[in-house]
């Protein structure tokens, strides 16, 4: 009986589904979010900043991603980090809370796991993959891309 229990309490704790996978910790700390969402969004307006926090969170749930969801994200390194006003941080903090898993009420990106600039896409960096919504203008516009 005790052996039947405990498989089931088993079976009952194992992720099935997309929605039990989502409550996993992120593997990202809140700082390297806020770096990498500075690094990449310091001069766009608040809802890129958002978008980019969102699709480092979809990372975190594509099992591809899940062990290394910084990888190839520039501005995790970039070096106008260490001159940004308190404010930027600010945003890029908030971005990354509200964006969690647990508190989201929209899907901004729809998905998408990867991001880039305009000078991306006109490099093919993204070929084979679907693009899902842009957010900023001009040349503060992001790209957000899914497999």
């Amino acid at each position: 009986m005790k052996r039947a229990w405990l498989i089931g309490l088993l079976v009952a704790a194992t992720p099935s589904s997309h929605a039990a996978i989502c409550h996993l910790p992120s593997p990202i700390s809140d700082g390297d979010a806020a770096n990498a969402i500075v690094g990449e969004a310091a001069a766009c307006p608040y809802l890129v900043k958002l978008g980019i926090a969102e699709a480092l969170h979809n990372r975190c749930n594509d099992g591809r991603w899940r062990s290394h969801p910084l990888r190839g994200v520039y501005g995790f390194h970039a070096k106008h980090n260490l001159t940004e006003p308190p404010w930027v941080w600010c945003d890029a903090r908030r971005a990354w809370a509200q964006s969690s898993i647990e508190n989201r009420k929209s899907q901004i990106v729809k998905g998408a796991i990867f991001f880039g600039n305009a000078d991306d896409v006109a490099k093919g960096t993204f070929a084979g993959l679907t693009w899902t919504v842009t957010l900023g203008a001009g040349r503060n516009a992001t790209y957000f891309f899914k497999a």
